[in-house]
């Protein structure tokens, strides 16, 4: 059995105690030497040598004898066992061998502070997970992350007055499976951006590689998550290769009016995906919106429901920032009060198979904010999307260039967007309607009323809306069994 070491020997200064002896040091010296676990328990009288016998008795102490492939373990309770710290970072991971920060199995750790951010990590190479972040209302953000390779994993940050995460210069960044909520700034009464995370491109050119999968966020002041960029700009220094998947994001301010702003806002973005993710009560603005240049954004097969407006790609910045190469796809937005898509200053921009349900305004709405010489949209596809109850398009400037056919319109009306080739009734047959499930049953007019897009599709066309008909039924196949033991 190799033992791994307290502290490491001859590198960067530290000294030779050991946790224990191998009798094969030689032998596994290489295998060993980054490779040790140190505790912390804030409980403890006196702070020890970092062991599980004896740990640390702050945080920082444990930190700062970390080196690449160790793991500082964080005792805490089963109800939250507060650190009351500002952690600083000074040594890297690498790829191999990557520093983690975490509570203790099964317990729970809080870590707040009364002043300034929790942390600013400038090194690579770490994973951070399993605690609690409490800002504890403090004007400043919590976490900043201004290194490369960091991973964020199952954490709850929560209860600040600035940016819940703020990234700067930094890349190859995931935060996951984490909830992020109540970073609300509120000034005599007056709402002020608080974001629960922003990536500040402002700050790099070179913001890549981020990743945004299967959080929880909400209540924030400011957005959900904002890219951000100055007018102005060049487009080159946008963040790229964003991911976006999977959260859930929510306004949760319902009974009070005007304290959000928007679960996405791109103002800085090049080459985003934005894919199943649930967006709900954005009701004092637009759910998602997309500025100022913004360029090659999927949106594909998110559920966008019970907000004031859908998407919005909106011009800002004059003739150089017009949105370029989006998708919108397989989107399921329902109960909206003004328009589920808008576009202002669009070009070559493709909206096919979506699902657009009750919808109190319109359900497309042109605009050309830079006048009349410049269409709305330039360029792109509008095909077998699913209308239901809806007002007609709202058709205010001018867009050319846009191939537009195959779409259903069901109690709606396609106004200037109707053509020969669109489907028209009164029920579109969903599965069930009153609980919200907008799949089609076998006997829908808007099954096989589709045009090929480039998409799968199981019968002779494509089906309209955001969910395609299988007729076999769902061939996923079923989990393993669990509970069962061979003898």
């Amino acid at each position: 059995m190799i033992i791994r070491f307290l502290y490491k020997i001859g590198l960067n200064g530290r000294s030779t105690l050991f946790k224990g002896v191998s009798v094969f040091v030689g032998l596994f010296f290489s295998a060993v030497v980054n490779a040790g676990d140190y505790y912390v328990d804030n409980a403890v009288s006196v702070s020890g040598d970092g062991t599980i016998s004896s740990p640390f008795q702050a945080i920082q102490e444990g930190i700062d004898v970390l080196g690449p492939g160790d793991r500082l373990l964080i005792r805490g309770d089963t109800t939250g066992q507060v650190y009351s710290e500002t952690l600083s970072f000074s040594v890297s991971g690498n790829a191999s061998q990557v520093i983690t920060m975490r509570a203790y199995e099964n317990e729970k750790v809080i870590l707040t502070g009364s002043s300034g951010s929790r942390f600013n990590i400038r090194e690579d190479y770490w994973t951070i997970e399993n605690l609690i972040i409490d800002q504890a209302n403090i004007s400043a953000d919590a976490i900043r992350i201004n290194g490369n390779n960091i991973i964020f994993r199952n954490l709850e940050i929560r209860n600040g007055r600035r940016e819940g995460i703020a990234i700067q210069v930094a890349s190859f960044i995931t935060i996951e499976d984490s909830y992020i909520h109540d970073f609300m700034r509120i000034e005599s009464g007056v709402r002020i951006d608080a974001h629960c995370i922003i990536i500040e491109t402002d700050r790099s050119p070179n913001i890549t590689n981020i990743k945004i999968l299967r959080n929880t966020i909400e209540r924030c002041s400011g957005d959900g998550i904002q890219i951000f960029g100055t007018t102005g700009q060049d487009i080159s220094e946008y963040a790229k290769n964003v991911e976006i998947i999977g959260n859930t994001f929510i306004d949760g301010t319902a009974a009070q009016s005007n304290l959000t702003e928007n679960a996405l806002d791109f103002k800085a973005g090049d080459t985003v995906l934005v894919k199943d993710n649930v967006m709900r009560g954005y009701t004092n603005n637009k759910t998602v919106v997309v500025q100022k240049g913004c360029r090659n954004i999927t949106f594909e097969g998110n559920t966008i429901s019970d907000g004031d407006r859908g998407i919005e790609m909106r011009q800002e910045g004059g003739t150089d920032f017009i949105q370029l190469n989006n998708s919108i796809k397989n989107n399921l937005i329902y109960n909206i009060a003004s328009y589920a898509l808008g576009f202002d200053g669009v070009k070559n921009i493709s909206v096919v198979n979506n699902t657009l349900v009750n919808i109190a305004g319109s359900s497309f709405r042109f605009e050309s904010t830079l006048g009349t010489s410049t269409p709305s949209v330039d360029g792109g596809i509008i095909k077998n999307n699913l209308v239901y109850q809806s007002g007609s398009p709202g058709v205010k400037d001018a867009f050319s260039n846009l191939d537009i056919a195959f779409n259903g319109w069901f109690q709606a009306s396609a106004g200037d967007l109707s053509q020969a080739s669109d489907t028209t009734g009164t029920n579109p047959l969903f599965v069930d309607e009153a609980t919200d499930d907008y799949r089609l049953q076998a006997l829908s007019l808007a099954v096989n009323a589709g045009v090929d897009v480039g998409a799968s599709f199981f019968e002779s066309a494509p089906d309209l809306g955001a969910f395609e008909y299988n007729p076999g039924g769902d061939t996923t196949p079923p989990d393993p069994p669990t509970g069962i033991s061979v003898e």
